[in-house]
């Protein structure tokens, strides 16, 4: 069974057929890649739906004409993770539209509602962290929304799927935008599952690249980045637009073949949007001095103070959000962004009081 993960899919800008017809032609040559692989599994960000208003208090809604589901097939993807902070963005209506033009169209999902899916001998789950300051989180006893990484319940339905002589195969939205390093307390749940485990987890939601790690029979991609994304602007009236740059248009898909619950053979396939042409394209160098990072950590404040600062750098995210004047702190009093904010200290809470009890 050979499987290509993806990272972070949003069908918008230059990848949306409404605006621009000929997008296919910036996906041929990876379309070409694709298209032998019996999965293709990516982690779909913007919510298929022509539903164009939306009461989600959200800092920067994503949404995809129903008509993009022809991109997803043209790219061979067959299944695709629902568990981000996005999925939520246009409703519980943005959910129930993309899962049917997904369903007629026979992609596959996962990721909400406590849906997995079970594919010769592996169970895919996926799962949202509080970290990514989603919409929608349910729980154990609440069937619908995306599904929460609970450190707890992970773990048991990791050793579930071992008892039962499974592989698990885990897509994960979690950490923070534009760092190319993970949480510390990410790599050590990780490593935690993978040392009692046979495990493959897909990451993603920094919209960059992390390292990567084989850990007995498992498999640890912390971060994929973005496999296709455009920049982004906000509904909300404040004037916010989010461009991409270099670090946002390279990315790997995660080759990874399995046999008899082994993983017999893994590889990463750089990819970067060269040119408006998303291209295979060497970031072999970059992707082992980060993978050395994360196996080499010696110091975990030393590790997070260099984590903080490089996505809370002034001249970076001036260059990403805009200089923050007064007229840029007042487009933000209103109602998605007051809401967001509120939202975004509860989910920090919960974050906070679920990994003191991990740790």
């Amino acid at each position: 069974m050979k499987i290509a993960f993806l990272g972070d899919i949003a069908l918008i800008g230059k990848y949306d057929l409404t605006q621009n017809p000929n997008a296919k032609s910036a996906l041929k040559d990876i379309a070409e890649v694709l298209k032998d692989y019996d999965f293709v599994i990516g982690n779909l960000e913007s919510p298929l739906t022509d539903k164009e208003s939306t009461m989600v208090c959200k800092s920067m809604h994503l949404r995809s004409p129903s008509i993009n589901i022809n991109l997803l097939k043209y790219l061979n993807i067959n299944i695709v993770s629902l568990a981000n902070n996005h999925t939520y963005d246009f409703g519980r209506k943005g959910i129930e539209d993309t899962v049917k033009i997904l369903t007629s169209n026979g992609i596959d999902y996962f990721g909400i509602d406590n849906k997995s899916i079970d594919i010769n001998n592996a169970v895919i789950r996926g799962f949202v962290c509080y970290s990514t300051n989603a919409i929608g989180y349910n729980s154990t006893s609440k069937n619908k929304g995306v599904n929460t990484l609970d450190y707890k319940e992970v773990i048991k339905q990791v050793e579930e799927d071992k008892a039962a002589g499974k592989t698990s195969i885990l897509s994960i939205h979690w950490g923070d935008e534009h760092t190319n390093y993970p949480r510390h307390e990410h790599i050590k749940f990780s490593h935690l599952l993978a040392k009692k485990n046979d495990i493959i987890i897909s990451g993603h939601h920094p919209h960059v690249i992390q390292g990567v790690e084989k850990i007995n029979n498992s498999l640890i991609a912390y971060s994929q980045g973005n496999f296709c994304f455009d920049d982004c602007e906000a509904i909300s009236g404040t004037g916010m637009k989010l461009t991409q740059n270099d670090e946002n248009r390279e990315s790997f898909i995660f080759d990874v073949s399995i046999d008899e619950n082994r993983i017999i053979n893994y590889k990463t396939i750089g990819i970067k949007e060269i040119n408006n042409q998303i291209k295979v394209a060497s970031i072999d160098s970059k992707l082992t001095n980060l993978s050395n990072e994360i196996k080499n950590i010696k110091d975990p404040i030393s590790y997070q103070n260099k984590r903080v600062s490089q996505f809370s750098d002034k001249d970076f995210r001036e260059k990403k959000f805009g200089k923050k004047t007064f007229g840029w702190y007042v487009k933000r009093l209103n109602y998605y962004a007051i809401g967001a904010y509120l939202i975004g200290k509860i989910n920090k809470y919960k974050y906070t009081k679920q990994f003191s009890k991990f740790l």
